[in-house]
């Protein structure tokens, strides 16, 4: 495959740090030095219709700034500043403790520069089914293509899911350099990602807007080989031992039709990490069969179970929350109703698990435990309430 060439003129050109400046600050709008360096107060205060949006002329002498100091080669990536912090999952009640890289504004806004200009060589050649931090493949890209796969192909009968240990912390950094090499031709692009490379304790902190990026093109050959090469011959045929496979950034997951095929998927994947990256598969892994319901109990029948990955649990004719959003969104609801009124953050809570229920076989859940507490227009207009206010206000 050709690398990537002159990325630097477009990563420096004032237009696209204009774009990066924007897209860099869509969620840091109401951080200090954010609206220090690119609102206008008083525009503001005249004009309402400004709230939250950047001020043309102050972005246009920022963006010349960055682009001024990255073509003399003056920019160096500051040390991040550390924190430990206890990030709870989205997708359940539970959580753990993370460490934290936070880079400064220059050196974040530089990064979105990069990366608008270097996108294709970190999309160009990457798996169909690589989700997890990239565009249009989320957690719903996740949900309607393993539904699809579960429900349409009557082949499938088992799968494995298998979590990296320690991914971000473990990537070695020259490898990364190396793999960069093989996509993009650009020396200066290259000395940039270089020094974003260097700047934290490892390669792809979390924290960093590049991590994720980097995490996805550095298991990229990772998905090929799971596609091409794992397979065996029978009567002159290729039989793949994986029928379908998807990787959610750190976890791989593996659908068969032969239990003793994923075995032998497993052990080759296990071998080419561990040859190739150094890294190694967490031993919890299990080959299970997919779960069906019984007609008569309405239970799973035994021997099957619920796959449990993105937040949702799969079988082959339902899809349902995780047990701990029911949880959350069900305890949630009750503090609502005896409180008597919404809070903001509460609004935004159970509107966020309504809409996570909308997009599973969770009718009865939402009849029985949230529609007779929660007022759901209601929360609606409270969150609306709030937009207004903080625009006036500003």
């Amino acid at each position: 495959m050709k690398r990537i060439r002159d990325t630097w003129k477009v990563a420096t050109d004032e237009d696209n740090a204009f774009a990066a400046i924007v897209d860099g600050t869509k969620y840091k709008r109401g951080k200090r030095e954010v609206q220090k360096l690119l609102y206008d107060k008083e525009k503001v205060k005249a004009h309402p219709e400004l709230y939250h949006k950047i001020d043309p002329d102050k972005g246009k002498i920022y963006a010349k700034k960055l682009c001024w100091i990255l073509k003399k080669k003056k920019w160096r990536h500051k040390s991040p500043r550390h924190r430990r912090q206890f990030c709870r999952n989205r997708a359940s009640s539970k959580g753990k403790w993370r460490d934290l890289y936070i880079p400064c504004l220059d050196d974040h806004i530089v990064a979105h520069m990069l990366m608008q200009a270097n996108m294709k060589a970190f999309t160009k050649g990457m798996h169909p089914y690589c989700c997890g931090s990239v565009p249009e493949r989320g957690i719903e890209f996740l949900r309607k293509t393993i539904t699809h796969w579960i429900r349409n192909d009557r082949q499938l009968r088992y799968f494995v899911k298998l979590d990296i240990r320690k991914f971000f912390d473990n990537i070695d950094r020259n490898k990364l350099k190396a793999v960069l090499r093989t996509k993009i031709k650009d020396k200066a692009s290259l000395w940039a990602f270089d020094q974003i490379i260097d700047a934290a304790p490892s390669a792809c902190p979390v924290g960093f807007y590049t991590s994720p990026w980097f995490a996805n093109l550095y298991l990229e050959k990772l998905d090929w080989y799971i596609e091409q090469n794992l397979f065996k011959i029978r009567r002159g045929k290729r039989i793949k031992y994986v029928t379908h496979h998807l990787r959610y950034v750190d976890d791989i997951l593996l659908f068969g039709t032969s239990k003793t095929d994923l075995k032998k998927a497993v052990k080759q994947i296990k071998e080419y990490l561990k040859i190739n990256y150094g890294l190694e598969i967490k031993p919890c892994w299990e080959i299970k069969r997919i779960g069906k319901h019984d007609k008569d109990s309405g239970k799973l029948i035994k021997g099957t179970y619920w796959l449990d990955i993105g937040g949702y649990k799969f079988c082959q004719d339902a899809t349902i929350l995780r047990d701990g959003i029911y949880l959350s969104a069900k305890r949630l609801a009750r503090k609502m109703y005896k409180a008597g009124y919404y809070t903001v953050h509460q609004a935004q809570s159970i509107i966020s698990r309504i809409g996570w229920a909308k997009h599973s076989d969770a009718r009865r859940f939402m009849q029985e435990c949230i529609l007779p507490y929660v007022n759901i227009k209601e929360a609606r207009r409270v969150i609306s309430y709030v937009g207004k206010i903080q625009k006036q206000r500003s």
